[in-house]
């Protein structure tokens, strides 16, 4: 899915659902591919999988100050990370297998980094 599409879905997303900034969007979709690429093999990852890649790639990008940044995006919890995830889903940007629910992002998870 090119940039531009991708843009027309988050555009469509904000008008129904503006909890979360574009960037979010954004920065979810990549960290999706980003946890994808660290597998040996490409296949679906669990929630806690994606939580830890989105850490992962906010550290690489932003340092110490990831935590800030993408709570200033909306992503202050897993929670927020998997009604990203869903709603990128509903658009058809990300896709779910039959045994993912958003539940999954129901847990503890910090994105400081300590």
């Amino acid at each position: 899915m090119s940039n531009q599409d991708i843009d027309h879905h988050i555009g469509r997303l904000l008008k129904k659902d503006p909890r979360y900034t574009p960037q979010a969007y954004h920065f979810v979709s990549e960290a999706v591919n980003y946890t994808v690429s660290k597998l040996e093999a490409h296949r679906h990852v669990s929630a806690f999988e994606l939580l830890k890649g989105v850490k992962s790639l906010a550290a690489s990008k932003f340092g110490v100050v990831s935590a800030l940044v993408l709570e200033s995006w909306g992503l202050s919890t897993a929670h927020d990370v998997g009604q990203v995830v869903y709603l990128l889903i509903s658009e058809g940007v990300l896709s779910a297998s039959e045994d993912d629910d958003i539940r999954d992002f129901d847990i503890e998870f910090s994105f400081d980094m300590v």
